[in-house]
Formats: C-alpha cells, structure tokens, sequence
C-alpha cells in the first residue's frame, strides 16, 4: 500500500481494480452463459449493457445519499435494484427473469471482490484503527482490513453458487440471487461495524443500513420464489 502511494499510481490502481473487475465478468459471463442457453453473441452484450445501467444507478444513489452532491459510490445500495434493471434486458434478449438473476448472480460478486481490492491497495474505505492491521496512507495509521474481508466474502460467495450450480444444475428459480443477497447483505452488515464510516444512529453507517436492506430484501424475494417456483412447478405437472 505504501508503495502503490510513494509510486503516485494511487489512481491508476484504483481505477485498475474495477477495470478489471468489469472485465473479468465479462469474459466469465460469456462462456458461464451457455449453462443457461444463452449464446457468447448474446451473453456478452446483455452483460454489458446491464452492468453500466446499474453501475450508472449506483452514482445516481450515490449522489442522493451525499445530499445531492457526487460522491462515492457502493454497489451494496445497487444489488436490489438489479432485477429490475435484468427484466428490462431480459426481454430484450429473450432470457427469463428468473434465468437472468441465476445467471448474474455469481458475477455481481466476482466483480465486487476484485474492484474491492483497489480499496485495500490504496487504502480508502478503511477499517476501524486497529493495532494488528494493514497502514491506511489515507488516515495514516494501522486500521483493521476491512477491505479485504469483504473481498473474500464476496469471492467465496461467488466460488460457492458456482460450486452449487454444477451440483445442482444453473435453472434455480432465481433462488440463486435471492440467496446472494441474503449472505451478502447480513456479511456486510456485519462488516460495517468494522468500517471507518459515518455512523447515522445507533453506531450504524449508512450503508450498514443499506446493507441490512439488502439482505431482508433477499429473504422476502427468497421466500416470494420458493413460493412461486413450487406453484409453476405443480402448473406443468
């Protein structure tokens, strides 16, 4: 980290990190695709056209959240937003809600982890001080890796619904997001005790709120779908 600030290229990391992230996901989405009948031709579009209308989103909530004002922005305040944002694409592809949110679901993780390591390389959104840590050059001073914890929740997150799918086969009903969000959501709660940021009320951030959002979010949407999956199933037989 010190080095990364010695070497002036605290930008050019950053900036780095979600580049790649972005990149990642798409050529993975391109081939993770066919698993659900989606060609590369039209996988890759769907992907990207879907990822820079919620990565748009995200500065939009950004901007509200900092009192109307551009600020930083976080994809936890994104995640329940991005069905929608696939039932849009979706009929434009021809993919099914539920296909779609199947098939996002590890990806919106793998894209979190890596764009999160361009926190932990240049030391923003840092932890809380802590004696053991990793040096913040932001706040100069030894604070808990915060950054990193929430890169390996989200890669083994997306490591486990990967691990499930070729398990249990791709078509889960949408169960796959709405879990996503459920784990996700509860762990970065979690995390945002241990975050450096503004707390509202109550030694709660305001993405903690966000995040605890995300993750009741996930379980209303968990239990909608096991509901709905069970009726359509009882329809066809």
């Amino acid at each position: 980290m010190p080095i990364v600030w010695q070497l002036d290229i605290v930008g050019p990391v950053y900036r780095g990190c979600y580049v790649l992230g972005f990149l990642t996901i798409f050529i993975f989405n391109t081939f993770y695709g066919k698993q659900y009948g989606i060609k590369p031709q039209k996988a890759l579009p769907f992907t990207v056209l879907s990822y820079i209308v919620i990565f748009a989103w995200s500065f939009v909530l950004a901007w509200i959240a900092n009192g109307f004002e551009w600020g930083h922005h976080n994809a936890i305040r994104v995640y329940i937003w991005f069905p929608l944002v696939l039932f849009v694409f979706g009929k434009l592809f021809g993919v099914r809600l539920r296909d779609a949110m199947d098939y996002m679901a590890p990806s919106t993780c793998i894209v979190y982890a890596i764009a999160r390591m361009g926190c932990t390389l240049t030391g923003c959104c840092n932890g809380i001080p802590f004696r053991f840590g990793i040096y913040s050059c932001m706040v100069e001073e030894r604070c808990f890796p915060v950054q990193l914890c929430e890169t390996i929740t989200a890669a083994l997150i997306a490591w486990y619904i990967i691990k499930y799918v070729k398990a249990h086969g791709p078509f889960q009903g949408g169960m796959l997001y709405a879990n996503m969000l459920i784990v996700y959501g509860y762990s970065r709660f979690f995390w945002e005790f241990l975050a450096d940021n503004e707390k509202v009320f109550l030694g709660i951030s305001e993405l903690a709120v966000h995040a605890f959002v995300c993750g009741t979010v996930g379980v209303m949407m968990y239990f909608f779908l096991k509901a709905y999956n069970k009726k359509q199933s009882v329809v066809k037989a």
